[in-house]
């Protein structure tokens, strides 16, 4: 099992998709965050069909920190519930895992 993984989370806007990027990496939480603007989601919420503008946040951080890259998100998303999606890393260039590692120390 890795030690090493990806989160996605959607954001309505950029403005809340930087801050949370932001302060995920200030904070030592992830390593990484790629912001990808542009997305059309269509999804079901509380019974009705809806269509929104989102952007993609992709964190990559090192799995004990992820309870508290949860608590972070959770307190500053804007959204009742926030897309919480964990994708385990399987593999990856040792290099590239070690500082992922040495980031959110």
């Amino acid at each position: 099992m890795s030690e090493f993984c990806l989160v996605l989370c959607t954001c309505p806007d950029l403005e809340s998709a930087r801050n949370i990027a932001r302060q995920s990496v200030e904070q030592g939480l992830a390593a990484c965050v790629n912001i990808i603007p542009g997305l059309e989601s269509v999804y079901q919420w509380r019974g009705e069909l809806q269509t929104d503008s989102e952007v993609q946040l992709v964190s990559k951080t090192y799995k004990p920190k992820l309870d508290a890259l949860y608590k972070l998100v959770v307190g500053l998303h804007p959204y009742d519930e926030p897309e919480w999606l964990i994708i385990e890393i399987a593999d990856g260039s040792p290099t590239y895992l070690e500082w992922i590692k040495s980031c959110t120390k």
